[in-house]
């Protein structure tokens, strides 16, 4: 089992229902595979630690935080360094807590994948190639969707 949906206890052919996705105005979808059991929930402000785990929106692995030794992604939402549909939709969560975004590529890496950008960012080119062809090319096709999983390991 690969990424954070083996740190969530969750059965790995155990599939997430539909009416579990919450659409938010901005078109990012997310569902969360646990809710977190930490007294702090995630709202503008919050440091927050995430490990991650980065797909196309077909499935295909991209990057994920345990490929770079595992070291979270750390930021305070609504300060700009995340993109824009993390920082969106991991508000609400609590410590411990994993949650599947689905988010279009005009809420992921507009500002680009070079390093001081906005993150969670795969590393290597490769990893960055893959997600800049889901940037330009595919843009503007329907369903299109950067595809993470986070659990967030820190809330303060």
């Amino acid at each position: 089992m690969q990424g954070t949906m083996g740190l969530a206890d969750m059965d790995s052919n155990a599939a997430v229902p539909r009416e579990a996705y919450i659409k938010l105005p901005s078109g990012v979808i997310y569902a969360d595979l646990r809710v977190g059991g930490g007294e702090t929930v995630v709202a503008e402000g919050s440091k927050v630690n995430l490990q991650w785990v980065l797909r196309k929106s077909n499935g295909y692995f991209v990057d994920s935080s345990a490929v770079q030794s595992d070291v979270p992604f750390i930021f305070t939402v609504g300060d700009g360094n995340a993109i824009s549909g993390v920082d969106e939709a991991i508000r609400g969560m609590k410590a411990g807590g994993t949650r599947r975004i689905l988010i279009p590529p005009s809420l992921a890496y507009v500002k680009g994948l070079d390093d001081g950008c906005p993150g969670p960012l795969p590393a290597g080119f490769g990893p960055r190639q893959q997600m800049r062809r889901v940037q330009g090319v595919r843009k503007d096709v329907p369903g299109e969707y950067v595809f993470l999983e986070v659990q967030t390991t820190r809330v303060r």
